[in-house]
């Protein structure tokens, strides 16, 4: 069935499918966007044309097949904000995936809002400084910001101050086109993009286990790309447990975030996320430890098994440090999500994931070019081209 779609949409969805399978031969294209070569032959066109795709000769798929191979262009830049593992990052990188500028700046828990501001207000100069003289224009920019949230002025995790965070890009980048959102959007975009496209056939459960723990709602065939964030790492499973800190007590994440699996293998939690990984073999783990380990991810199964009971999700995805464990430890989750589960585990369909720690600020520039795409690939120039005319 071909699906009906405007002119918008069809851009995107050309432009997303690029984004996802890294470049395509047109009948390829044609077939995953579910639209006839003719059909998209013109917006081809005008997007090569307005230097958002480029094409190149490439030998065959198989005899007497297509030889133009359609990518997103390396001459766009975008750039992001990335707030993640006691950090901020700002970036610069290329449509098509290439990072051509990252800075990394501290920014610990418990920064004061003030402390905070000055540190993303030199970042984003730095990042300005940088791509200014080189004559690059930033198509997008996109502020990755744990527990986010645009109805509140600060977030309750990192103390940013949304209007000052503003002023700051509309003195440095005032043309700059800016996404803010939660961190879990940037990550579950980039698992995404890291995924390909088709992979689950539908909508899943996305979590995330890092420094911060969270999940999201993301349905990889959905013409808008939403994606609906879930705060599962402040579900409180203990009342007046263990301190988090968004202030409250008890909440999942300090029981499996890495900072509280480096508690247990009594390891700088730097080290622990620069492994990446490997950190299962690289670490000696003795019996007592992985025992507890154990138990920690039973606790984030049950937290999954009751998030699932509010959202019906059947595909679950589980990305971060749970994925370097061997199948007999990850198997704890599973068993913990069918004893929260109303209905147990029936039709449920649990994947892990790479790590991707210590990968920043990949989510953020994945995230900006997904923004870029979701905006039809409509560049800055063009716009003003538009407004004066």
């Amino acid at each position: 069935m071909r699906l009906v779609r405007s002119r918008h949409d069809t851009r995107s969805a050309i432009l997303g499918y690029l984004w996802c399978t890294g470049g395509s031969f047109r009948p390829d294209l044609a077939q995953g966007v579910a639209l006839t070569e003719a059909s998209i032959s013109r917006i081809i066109s005008d997007l090569k044309t307005e230097g958002v795709i480029q094409e190149t000769r490439r030998a065959a798929p198989y005899r007497g097949g297509p030889s133009l191979f359609v990518a997103l262009s390396s001459g766009i830049s975008v750039a992001a904000i990335e707030v993640s593992n006691n950090r901020l990052y700002a970036a610069v990188g290329t449509l098509a995936g290439d990072t051509l500028y990252s800075e990394r700046y501290d920014l610990p828990d418990g920064l004061g809002a003030a402390a905070v501001t000055a540190t993303v207000t030199q970042a984003v100069r730095e990042l300005a400084a940088w791509a200014t003289p080189r004559g690059l224009v930033l198509e997008q920019l996109a502020v990755s910001i744990p527990g986010y949230d645009p109805d509140l002025r600060a977030s309750p995790i990192v103390p940013l101050d949304a209007d000052a965070l503003a002023n700051v890009l509309q003195r440095e980048l005032p043309e700059t086109p800016a996404r803010l959102t939660n961190s879990m959007v940037a990550r579950a975009v980039a698992h995404r993009l890291q995924m390909g496209t088709g992979v689950l056939g539908g909508s899943y459960f996305f979590v995330f286990v890092g420094h911060g723990v969270g999940a999201a709602i993301v349905d990889e065939l959905a013409e808008s790309g939403d994606v609906e964030t879930c705060e599962i790492g402040h579900v409180v499973i203990e009342r007046g447990g263990r301190c988090c800190r968004c202030g409250h007590g008890g909440c999942l994440e300090p029981y499996v975030s890495t900072v509280a699996l480096a508690d247990i293998l009594e390891v700088q939690e730097g080290d622990l996320i620069g492994r990446g990984d490997r950190w299962p073999d690289d670490y000696n783990i003795p019996a007592a430890a992985r025992a507890e380990i154990k138990a920690r991810l039973g606790l984030l199964g049950l937290a999954i098994g009751n998030a699932l009971n509010l959202n019906r999700q059947r595909n679950v995805v589980i990305a971060g440090w749970p994925g370097a464990l061997p199948a007999e430890d990850r198997a704890v989750v599973l068993d913990a999500i069918g004893a929260s589960r109303l209905g147990g585990l029936q039709g449920i369909a649990l994947t892990f994931s790479t790590a991707s720690l210590g990968r920043e600020p990949v989510s953020g520039l994945a995230l900006a070019a997904f923004s870029f795409i979701r905006r039809s690939g409509a560049r800055r120039k063009q716009r003003q081209q538009l407004i004066s005319n």
